[in-house]
């Protein structure tokens, strides 16, 4: 029923941006802007919708709190699998979704995808990134692996535009269980002649709520404390269970 309504509600903002707003304006909404964390958060479903341009093509993006991210490499030592290797890039969307009514090789070229962050595959052109060894021409498959790990975990997904008689668009994102806290930018960009001709920029902001809420400040805002407080519980834990196994 709830999920019946937000349709019903969206199907008629559709109806009321069409006859309202005129073409050349950039106009798009979100059927939320707030997405709760809860201790059974299992994804969120946001609903992206707005009006497309004539001789136009529309892309939309969606991108995280940019973050330090790492990703390693195993190798064996002695027999034992251990990580030897890692690179950390630096200022990198801890999230990205993608929706366009184009092919984006098709509508811009590679230096405007990589100087705004358009394209997963160039993603981590120019950008900083710290390494405990030397590249031996495999610079690319890192950067590759790395995608690909992100692309695994929902994190960077493409989802579908679709559009309804050349004048409206509409794309339904799916924030994965593990999304995190904070900002996420969603920005949509109309193109022509594979140049930006205009774009508008909305926000989605993530939070925990509830007692997972009250235990994510805590771990953040005294990390130490709360280092301590997981240890002695893990040791009382340990006490527990030890105690219970031997009287069984």
């Amino acid at each position: 029923m709830i999920m019946l309504y937000k349709y019903f509600v969206l199907f008629f903002s559709i109806i009321f941006i069409f006859f309202s707003v005129k073409a050349e304006e950039v106009y798009f909404d979100l059927s939320e802007d707030n997405i709760e964390i809860k201790t059974d958060f299992d994804g969120k479903e946001i609903i992206i919708f707005g009006l497309l341009k004539d001789e136009h093509d529309t892309l939309l993006t969606i991108k995280g709190p940019p973050s330090k991210m790492k990703i390693q490499k195993k190798e064996r030592y002695f027999g034992v699998w251990i990580n030897n290797k890692q690179i950390t890039y630096s200022k990198i969307p801890t999230l990205f979704f993608l929706s366009s009514s184009s092919k984006i090789n098709e509508i811009l070229p590679n230096s405007i995808q990589i100087n705004d962050d358009l394209n997963f595959d160039k993603i981590l052109n120019n950008k900083t990134f710290d390494q405990n060894f030397i590249f031996e021409n495999d610079q690319t498959t890192w950067n590759e692996n790395f995608v690909r790990i992100k692309k695994k975990q929902l994190f960077y997904k493409q989802f579908e535009m679709k559009i309804f008689k050349d004048k409206l668009f509409q794309t339904s994102v799916f924030f994965p269980p593990n999304t995190i806290p904070g900002i996420y930018n969603v920005d949509i960009y109309y193109i022509k002649n594979k140049t930006i001709m205009n774009k508008d920029q909305k926000e989605i902001i993530v939070k925990k709520t509830g007692i997972g809420s009250d235990i994510y400040e805590f771990a953040k805002d005294r990390a130490a404390t709360y280092g301590v407080f997981v240890i002695i519980f893990s040791i009382l834990s340990g006490l527990i269970a030890a105690t219970l196994f031997r009287r069984a």
